[in-house]
């Protein structure tokens, strides 16, 4: 496998359909990519980052930046069989990422990220769930049928944001 650059990374997540919005039969058109949902996702790292203090709000956002950079290798994968294969995904994406990428930061932040030891990468995870959440209240308002991943997705953020100890500020931002 040749080693790719960030760029050549990038255009592959920009050109990546979220495949659970494509499920729900949202057009090519108007699907959310991989790169539009960890954008959105570092924003979100950075407004959440007004609410909690103490974290280093620069190194959330990118890890939310890099957090699905194995999707360029293996495609975006569907929650239901991502759940089902667990390590194994994971194993393949950081082998991907690995072999793959040129440059040493990103393989180390995305290790760090997939590793799941700061308070940071949580925090980035959070900020993931509360993305696609946000996307799927949008799509709602579209008319399209995505209640099921809102519904999964609140349950995730308040399961998760409750283990942080962050629910209250999470609650109150997102209007959960």
């Amino acid at each position: 496998m040749s080693r790719k650059s960030l760029t050549d990374v990038a255009f592959s997540l920009i050109n990546l359909a979220r495949t659970g919005w494509m499920l729900r039969g949202i057009p090519g058109s108007l699907a959310e990519t991989v790169a539009e949902h960890s954008f959105l996702s570092a924003l979100i790292c950075m407004e959440l980052s007004e609410d909690v203090k103490d974290l280093d709000v620069e190194k959330m956002a990118v890890y939310a930046l890099l957090h699905d950079l194995g999707e360029a290798f293996i495609g975006d994968v569907v929650k239901n069989f991502s759940s089902s294969v667990g390590e194994t995904k994971e194993r393949i994406e950081l082998e991907s990422v690995e072999k793959g990428i040129e440059n040493e930061l990103a393989k180390k932040l995305y290790w760090e990220y997939s590793r799941q030891q700061s308070r940071e990468a949580k925090m980035a995870k959070l900020c993931n769930y509360i993305a696609t959440y946000v996307m799927g209240l949008r799509y709602r308002e579209m008319g399209f049928r995505v209640d099921d991943i809102i519904e999964n997705t609140k349950k995730e953020i308040e399961d998760f944001s409750r283990e942080l100890g962050v629910w209250e500020a999470v609650k109150r931002r997102y209007s959960l």
